[in-house]
């Protein structure tokens, strides 16, 4: 977990605010699609 924070630190300094918060906005979207498909798909399995 602290890896990861400065990690991201780091990352966000290298990088201009604007195009950090469009990448952010884009994995927040994709995580958001496959953990969607994830939960529809244990669904689906379970009610067949």
């Amino acid at each position: 977990m602290v890896v990861a924070k400065s990690m991201w630190m780091t990352l966000e300094e290298s990088m201009p605010k604007k195009k950090m918060k469009k990448n952010l906005l884009y994995i927040n979207i994709m995580i958001g699609t496959i953990i969607l498909s994830a939960l529809v798909t244990i669904l689906a399995n379970q009610f067949s």
